[in-house]
Formats: structure tokens, sequence, C-alpha cells
């Protein structure tokens, strides 16, 4: 599994890959920990404030399961390196902040012919879906060309620890085949109004540009 941000939505989903077992996880992320960050990013505490979030998350899933192997990436990974490192994994978790970097992640996992499991939260609001090679970008097709991401707000920190646990979830269904994939459908979660739907959109055809 390789989980591309480390932040409010990565926190608790690379915690169930490790305590699942996940033979390998990698964890990419360019910032540092802050202590305005710590009411919805579980993997640290005060004692990491200002260590590189991808160390310190190596670290703390390290010691949850010593027998996980964890790959930490301390930086902001490119288009490129997504599509370079997508081949050293199964699957792809998209945990990444902002539009721009969320297609720039499905571009590459569809180029690489990964599936990809996207995940983000806003609020008490928190959306997943997952996009297989064979439906083409499908996260494209939703959201389209990136025109700026939205203005910046607060963000429960159950929110974040619904949207993890789903993602989680569906890597771990993936790697079993257990279950039925969020594969064209997107699973919304809004928690300050208690309701849970999901809502279809149209396979890609196959020879379909991206």
């Amino acid at each position: 599994m390789l989980v591309i941000g480390a932040g409010g939505v990565g926190s608790p989903c690379a915690l169930y890959l490790a305590a699942a077992g996940v033979g390998t996880i990698g964890i990419a992320d360019g910032d540092r920990v802050e202590l305005s960050n710590l009411q919805r990013q579980l993997l640290y505490t005060t004692a990491e404030l200002g260590r590189p979030k991808a160390e310190a998350a190596a670290a703390a899933l390290e010691t949850l399961n010593p027998w996980v192997t964890i790959r930490p990436y301390p930086r902001y990974l490119t288009g490129k390196e997504v599509l370079d490192l997508a081949g050293e994994y199964d699957f792809i978790i998209d945990a990444a902040d902002g539009l721009a970097a969320k297609l720039a992640i499905a571009d590459a996992c569809a180029a690489a012919g990964r599936p990809c499991c996207h995940g983000g939260v806003g609020g008490f609001l928190g959306q997943v879906t997952t996009c297989l090679p064979e439906d083409g970008n499908c996260y494209r097709c939703i959201f389209g060309t990136a025109r700026g991401d939205s203005p910046a707000g607060g963000t429960l920190g159950p929110a974040c620890g619904v949207a993890g646990s789903v993602m989680a979830a569906e890597a771990v269904k993936y790697l079993t085949g257990a279950g039925e994939l969020l594969a064209r459908r997107m699973l919304s979660v809004d928690l300050l109004r208690g309701r849970m739907e999901t809502v279809a959109f149209c396979k890609k055809r196959k020879d379909s540009t991206l």
C-alpha cells in the first residue's frame, strides 16, 4: 500500500492498515507535525512537533506492528514520482490535500494501471471512492479539471476518522477480494446531519481519453 498524505485522513487509514498486517506500507508527506493539526491527525503526539510527518508516522506504525515494513517518503510527490512509485505497490491511498494534487495522483495511477482509493473531508463531510484501472480515470470524470482548491476551513476530527477507516476497508477488500468496492460510486458521509449516501456515476469507456 502507498498512502499519499499522512494527515487527518491518512492517519487513521495507515493505522488500520498496519494493524491489519498489510505487508508493506509507503507513507508520503512533505509536511511537518503541527500542534493545530493534532485534533485530527492521530498518528502524532506533542512530542513529535516539528518532525517530518512521514518519519513520525513510520515510527508510530512500526511501534504498533513491528512485523510490517514501513517506507517513509518525507516529501510531496510529483505526478511523475507517483507514477514511478505506483509500480511498487498493489493499491494507492490518496489522502492528499487539494483537488490539483488529487487529480495528479489519479492521472498517475491511471497511467500506471494501479487502483486508487480517493478520500477527502471538509467540515463534517467525508467522501470516498475507489477507481480501478479497467474503468479509466473515474476521479477526473467526477471532478474534471482543477480550477483551484476550496477555501481553507475547519475539519472535524471524526470526519477524518470515518473517511480514513472506509479507505482502509477498501484497501483490505481489494487485497482479499471480499465484498464490493466503491468502484464507480462515491460514498458521502455527513456527520452534522447524521446522513450517509452512495452516489453512482457512469462507467468511463476504456478507449476514452483521460
